[in-house]
């Protein structure tokens, strides 16, 4: 599990994903994300990445999302 604070964006790859893009410009896919996290949406995220090492996406780190706060 890791921390990381950044704001969801939408990238337009079939259909569309959710990523999120941290402060220091790392990027995590988002897997199954919760509906309250849209793009725009500036949060700190609980991720789990085991288990998550491909996916369609492609743009960074796959993960799930455990537990979050809008901020």
């Amino acid at each position: 599990m890791t921390t990381k604070t950044g704001t969801i964006q939408k990238i337009g790859l079939e259909g569309g994903l959710l990523a999120l893009v941290t402060d220091a410009g790392e990027s995590f896919e988002l897997l199954d994300p919760p509906s309250a996290l849209r793009p725009g949406v500036r949060a700190k995220l609980e991720l789990d990445t085991r288990g998550a090492d491909v996916s369609i996406g492609m743009i960074g780190q796959a993960a799930r999302v455990k537990r979050y706060e809008i901020l």
